[in-house]
């Protein structure tokens, strides 16, 4: 059994950090000369901004003696010229015969929907089926290099004018029905995503449409400039056309019908999800896109950490996620790192009468001994954060990534000065087992509050009740931007108060968390400035800036917001512990998405 001290463990979790930012470091260093200026001799790089440099393919170089930054006024900057751009990238040696053809992977909790359109297919661990297995989204960002790249769908792509995209359908690609993959499924696809209003949409680069070419070629148009649309895109899946039409509406939350490296056989419910390898799946290069070599996958659950790394030890299954830090030493080997998660509540600042009110927000996050917590229950592994996008995100610094003090009297004085009035609840709407020892975190939480006076209650729901209390924001709205002069539906509480989450951003651009969590138009926001210049607008001008200093400035200003007006209570950059199989080969990326394509077993 691989042993490994405390201590060593946060050597290892310290490693892994540094050697993910090194990584794209280099990557963005190959490519900073066309996506921003280089600061001058002597002069530090603004903060993030080398980190989320993006590859040629997304930033094309500005003429000889232009400069990418923009007078802060100008809200769509239009980067110039517009270069075709087939992504590059290094094959990857890829040994084509595995030593054991079925493997069983455990998973926290049942996936909720296998449908990746559907508002229960999210990107996290138990949704692996729906995103990242039976599914190849268009674009990735390839393990191995940082690269933006294509999967198996997708040729490549080229801007031709800021707020459009043309793609390339890769031919002789086919959906595991036996559908052509061509640009038809591509226009399905991202008209659904990039429609604000359907509940399953991945739309986290705002409002789009799909213009067919020609079999083969599409036009994606933003209804703003999206000068990072392929990073971005890494969300955005298709399924095959034909099916989709006929399909009942079960039917398309319960399957899969995509183009992945495995395709769905049956969903047992409350038992497994069982898959085989697609015969017909068609890879390229990147390391993501290789064919399968375990012929068969079976996904099963089990809520207990302790049980996940017993059932590995027992060779019950063969990768166990998230055994927690006190498990790591019960299971033939493990592997750690951060998933680019960071655990938050997201709290109703619209509709719930004292969450919406700035100095309750803040005497909340005043209230709760992060520090004490994060000793007692993760033995100091975890660290306090204070916002909603991890350490390399453009937008995110040093100082709006700051953990809150704590502080109860000073919390005690804010709530007397917001005229708090304890009759009106706050509940925390929470699942079971969503990250390590949450249930014990969220209970201490409870009894902060309750500790300086609020009347606080902490409430465990199943994953579906969760998302249909999470999903419920301004989005349903006919003006989402008048959200907070309209009632909530009653079937969604009246308010969903507090909501526990962990908030993703493999694109590491805050372009996502801010449209997702702190826009008027998607589900599961619970922020909304939508008057001329608020919040939105901010928002909106943001992301429609190029790469560069100016898109730094502009993010770090809206992170400033979330983080100085306590939009949420955040707590930690999520680190997981996975347990795997003695001979099961297979490296954590720095996200939560997880290919099973590529994991392989050794002899």
């Amino acid at each position: 059994m691989k042993h490994i001290t405390h201590s060593r463990l946060r050597v290892e979790i310290l490693t892994y950090l540094v050697a993910g930012l090194i990584a794209l470091l280099i990557v963005s260093c190959s490519t900073a000369e066309e996506a921003a200026p280089q600061p001058t001799a002597g002069s530090a790089p603004p903060p993030a901004a080398a980190a989320a440099a993006a590859p040629p393919s997304e930033a094309p170089a500005a003429p000889a003696g232009s400069s990418s930054s923009q007078p802060a006024g100008n809200p769509t900057p239009t980067p110039t010229p517009f270069a075709t751009v087939r992504p590059t990238f290094t094959p990857v040696p890829v040994e084509s015969i595995s030593a054991k053809d079925t493997i069983i992977l455990v998973t926290q909790e049942e996936p909720n929907q296998l449908g990746p359109w559907s508002e229960g297919c999210q990107g996290n661990v138990p949704s692996m089926v729906c995103e990242d297995v039976a599914s190849d989204p268009l674009t990735w960002i390839d393990s191995n290099t940082f690269q933006v790249v294509p999967l198996s769908g997708i040729e490549g792509w080229e801007q031709t004018a800021p707020d459009t995209w043309r793609f390339t359908v890769r031919q002789g690609v086919e959906f595991h029905n036996g559908e052509p993959m061509n640009a038809d499924a591509l226009k399905l696809g991202m008209d659904i995503a990039g429609d604000p209003t359907h509940d399953g949409a991945a739309s986290f680069h705002g409002p789009l449409h799909a213009v067919v070419i020609d079999e083969y070629t599409a036009d994606v148009i933003c209804d703003d400039a999206c000068p990072i649309l392929p990073r971005q895109a890494i969300f955005n899946n298709v399924q095959a056309p034909e099916w989709w039409a006929s399909a009942s509406e079960d039917e398309k939350t319960r399957i899969t019908v995509g183009i992945g490296p495995y395709r769905v056989i049956e969903w047992r419910s409350g038992v497994e999800v069982e898959l085989e390898a697609f015969e017909n799946y068609k890879p390229n290069e990147a390391f993501d896109s290789q064919m399968p070599t375990i012929q068969h996958m079976f996904q099963v659950w089990r809520g207990e950490a302790l049980v996940r790394a017993a059932m590995v030890q027992t060779g019950e299954a063969d990768w166990a996620a998230d055994i927690g830090f006190a498990e790591k030493d019960n299971v033939p080997k493990f592997a750690s790192g951060t998933n680019n998660e960071v655990y938050i509540y997201v709290l109703d600042t619209i509709w719930h009468p004292e969450l919406k009110k700035v100095k309750v927000r803040e005497a909340l996050n005043l209230a709760t001994d992060c520090e004490t917590m994060m000793e007692a229950l993760y033995d100091g592994l975890q660290k306090c954060f204070g916002n909603i996008s991890a350490v390399g995100t453009v937008g995110i610094t040093p100082e709006n990534s700051k953990g809150y003090p704590y502080d109860p009297e000073r919390a005690k004085q804010l709530l007397a000065e917001a005229e708090y009035d304890s009759e009106n609840e706050i509940i925390i709407f929470a699942r079971a087992n969503r990250v390590y020892r949450d249930v014990e975190l969220n209970e201490a939480v409870v009894n902060y509050w309750r500790a300086v006076g609020v009347n606080a209650r902490l409430q465990i729901v199943e994953p579906a009740k969760r998302s249909q209390i999470a999903n419920s924001g301004c989005h349903r709205l006919p003006d989402p931007r008048l959200c907070h002069d309209a009632p909530p539906q009653p079937e969604y509480f009246g308010s969903s108060h507090a909501i526990e989450t962990a908030t993703s951003n493999e694109t590491l651009d805050y372009a996502r968390q801010a449209w997702a969590r702190n826009g008027c138009y998607r589900r599961g926001s619970r922020i909304c400035d939508g008057i001329p210049g608020g919040l939105q607008d901010q928002i909106e001008a943001a992301m429609s800036t190029p790469l560069g200093d100016l898109r730094q400035e502009r993010f770090e200003a809206i992170a400033d917001i979330v983080h100085n007006n306590y939009h949420f209570h955040p707590f930690f950059e999520v680190v997981t512990v996975y347990g795997m199989a003695e001979n099961l080969q297979w490296t954590p990326r720095y996200d939560p998405r997880t290919r099973v394509n590529t994991m392989k077993f050794t002899q």
